[in-house]
């Protein structure tokens, strides 16, 4: 491979985030305002992380339709395992930094009762998976049960919301039709975004010779990210650090229960049943064992810290690296 097709990969790529994150913005307006009069913490983790992670569902789908096998479900996976290991570390850390830099203070004490029932219920939805994946077959029933996980969590956080008293705007018949047609704009770009990157994801796994699932943890899983980090860092600056931080967990938890569960449903009941080698079963195994590890990481520092800085930042941001790291170097494979 010559260095012209390495830049072009590199432009490739950086154009299709940037796409992404262009067709992003009419979900994320529209979910802004819908979202007004929500409670801190619960706009993050529903209106809010359903807008930002529309393209991890649409990715994963694309993934399962185009290849249509075990292969296209793990990269897929993938796709939801990077994305929320980006989620957890990262957007935190940008959020920490972007307040460091901009405003010269750390980030707003964040409510530690979020970080814990968020957290709870992502840990629970990744131990689901685990036994899911590691069962070698997946159907239709999986998926219905993970929808179900996620139906549960979003009834647990309307329940929370309907008992505060901030008053709700209505808006104007103009702008209600504004608001649908900046989402389904928004909709169509990026499921358009997320087809080219996939076809981008298998020309770079074919030309550099490289496992599809490992390009999807990484290029994949950082493209579909770039919303979810910039809408947590405009919360961030707003001074809204519990919608940041519960949109960051929010975001993994409808990933994990709605990106996967979604496409699983479908697809078993109009093609059958996912057959997952042992191999690839046991190699996935091992990517989930650290995201588990790297979600109670983020959790405990989240927790103890109340309010990130710079140094909970960088902490952060070199656990990623990390990771990326021992993805490089083989110690987690797909």
């Amino acid at each position: 491979m010559d260095i012209l097709t390495l830049i072009a990969v590199i432009v490739g790529v950086v154009a299709l985030s940037w796409w992404i994150k262009w067709s992003s913005k009419g979900i994320a307006i529209a979910s802004n305002m819908w979202g007004l009069g929500w409670s801190p913490g619960v706009r993050g983790a529903t209106i809010n992380a359903i807008a930002s992670s529309l393209p991890e569902l649409i990715t994963a789908t694309v993934f399962l339709v185009v290849l249509g096998d075990s292969k296209g479900f793990i990269s897929g996976i993938a796709t939801v395992a990077g994305s929320a290991i980006f989620n957890a570390l990262i957007i935190p850390s940008l959020m920490a930094f972007v307040v460091f830099f901009k405003l010269k203070k750390s980030l707003n004490e964040h409510n530690n009762r979020i970080i814990l029932r968020d957290g709870a219920w992502l840990l629970f939805s990744q131990v689901i998976i685990l036994f899911i994946v590691r069962s070698g077959e997946l159907t239709y029933l999986h998926g219905l049960s993970l929808l179900f996980i996620y139906s549960i969590y979003i009834f647990s956080l309307t329940r929370i919301n309907l008992k505060t008293k901030t008053p709700r705007p209505a808006f104007s018949p103009s702008l209600k039709r504004k608001l649908y047609l900046n989402f389904v704009l928004g909709l169509i770009g990026v499921g358009v975004g997320c087809f080219f990157l996939v076809e981008g994801c298998v020309f770079i796994s074919e030309e550099f010779n490289l496992s599809l699932p490992m390009i999807a943890l990484i290029v994949a899983a950082a493209a579909t990210s770039i919303p979810d980090a910039f809408l947590s860092m405009g919360d961030a600056i707003k001074g809204n650090s519990d919608d940041g931080i519960s949109n960051a967990f929010g975001s993994n938890i409808f990933d994990l229960c709605v990106a996967m569960g979604l496409p699983i449903t479908l697809y078993g009941l109009f093609a059958g049943p996912i057959l997952i080698p042992a191999p690839l079963a046991a190699n996935f195994s091992i990517l989930w064992y650290a995201l588990m590890g790297l979600t109670v990481l983020a959790i405990t520092i989240m927790y103890f810290a109340k309010s990130l800085n710079w140094r909970h930042a960088t902490l952060l941001l070199l656990s990623y690296l990390a990771f990326v790291g021992a993805v490089y170097n083989g110690c987690i494979s797909l």
